[in-house]
């Protein structure tokens, strides 16, 4: 018993500190697109920017404890299914307008249009999910020692289902994008403009570097699905220290995976995080189109 204790309460300051550094990574990615006009105008690095959006308010909902009963606690438990459904569920929109980009050649004006239609969708589904939530959920009083999360296997299954669904279809695009930008490599070597195949191929780098996003979010939701499939299939059973541990160092940690990928690996944004740390002024060249500075 005591071992449980202990391990639970390890696997809280894991989750709090996970939590912290999703937050941060989220952070920088946000505050450089608020920062620097053209991070956020090109279109590609602003659905990263939207994305991050969303994994700092999770990561921020995930370091505040939840008291029991409380009105804040009512509004943790369901913000947490909102906002923890949204950056899968995100992510796959940004796989279908990347898809389409790619395989249809789509413009910038046409893939906003639809982005936009996307991203109301989006938060429509993830309405319904919450209410879903509130609706089978075998308890209402947030039993959890940390946070209030909303209890009960009925939704556990019905939410976790949800976003291994959009992680598989994201999963699926993104192969097919990979094998499309195969093909398009293949004819960058024959044109003859020097300029034009440079062009052509950073903006399949960009399509690559965007494939990154499926792969965060197998990191982020498999030991924890693992978890909850126990709890669902064996619900007597003890509580494993060990998949705990796990869950509480990968679960929160999206936003510090899309700061690796897209910062930390990407030369454009680690001038103008120096540019932030020297608190220069932002340049004047702020193109809007899918072609600008794209090292994304």
């Amino acid at each position: 018993m005591v071992l449980i204790l202990l391990s639970a309460e390890t696997a809280t300051v894991l989750a709090i500190t996970t939590s912290v550094l999703s937050l941060i990574g989220s952070l920088v990615i946000v505050i450089l697109g608020v920062r620097f006009p053209d991070f956020r105008n090109n279109f590609f690095r602003k659905l990263v920017f939207v994305l991050s959006i969303y994994d700092a308010l999770l990561s921020f909902l995930f370091i505040i404890p939840g008291s029991s009963g409380s009105g804040f606690c009512v509004f943790q438990g369901y913000a947490l299914v909102w906002l923890a459904a949204m950056p899968p569920y995100f992510s796959l929109c940004i796989a279908v307008i990347t898809y389409i980009h790619i395989s249809k050649n789509w413009g910038v004006e046409r893939l906003q249009k639809l982005m936009t239609k996307l991203h109301i969708i989006s938060n429509i589904l993830c309405l319904i999910l919450t209410i879903l939530s509130i609706s089978l959920a075998d308890s209402h009083k947030f039993p959890n020692s940390h946070w209030c999360f909303i209890e009960g296997r009925a939704i556990l299954g019905v939410w976790y289902s949800f976003i291994w669904i959009c992680t598989i279809v994201s999963c699926v695009l993104y192969v097919l994008i990979i094998h499309y930008i195969r093909k398009i490599y293949k004819t960058v070597q024959e044109l003859t403009n020097i300029k034009d195949i440079k062009k052509q191929k950073e903006n399949l780098k960009v399509q690559l570097r965007m494939s990154t996003i499926p792969l965060s979010l197998i990191l982020t939701w498999t030991i924890a699905s693992i978890r909850r499939a126990r709890e669902i299939f064996s619900p007597d059973s003890e509580q494993n220290s060990t998949l705990n541990i796990l869950h509480s160092l990968t679960n929160p940690m999206q936003g510090f995976y899309d700061c690796i990928v897209f910062v930390i690996l990407s030369s454009y944004s680690r001038r103008r995080v120096k540019q932030l740390l020297r608190c220069e002024q932002p340049g004047s060249s702020e193109a809007t189109s899918l072609e600008t500075d794209s090292q994304l």
